[in-house]
């Protein structure tokens, strides 16, 4: 039985709605009526890409990412986002999604793939160690909202 779904980039706003649900999972914090504008202002001005999977009128599984370069890793796809839908784990999307993107730096001659995860996150970390992911730093962030 072939595993593979099709993995489709998500141009339209139309498709960008669809990833609401998925999105919301990952991020909690964000507000459904900002997240389009969000989205499409990313899209615009930071070479925001999202990928996903779709079962009927919805997204199931997304990533997003954006091509960047830094002095520290050159010039990298860092992975924003990724999830999958709690009824959908399981499949394998997520290494699918991670095989799309990695597809993608290769064929733009990236040097890495790079993305973070919280420390907790046990489940994911599996997914990304098994792709091909190693520990390689710390990420730290100071709340500036507090």
């Amino acid at each position: 039985m072939d595993n593979t779904y099709q993995i489709k980039q998500i141009e339209t706003d139309l498709e960008i709605e669809q990833c609401w649900e998925v999105a919301f999972l990952l991020r909690p914090h964000l507000d459904k009526n900002k997240w389009l504008p969000m989205i499409s202002e990313m899209m615009k001005n930071e070479k925001y890409i999202m990928a996903g999977i779709r079962e009927q009128d919805k997204f199931v599984a997304f990533a997003g990412y954006r091509i960047m370069t830094s002095l520290h890793t050159g010039n990298m796809i860092y992975i924003d986002d990724l999830c999958t839908l709690e009824s959908h784990r399981g499949k394998g999307f997520a290494s699918q999604l991670l095989k799309y993107i990695e597809a993608a730096a290769l064929a733009a001659n990236m040097d890495a793939l790079v993305l973070d995860t919280n420390f907790d996150n046990n489940t994911a970390q599996k997914v990304y160690l098994k792709n091909g992911f190693e520990l390689v730093a710390i990420h730290l962030a100071s709340d500036l909202k507090k």
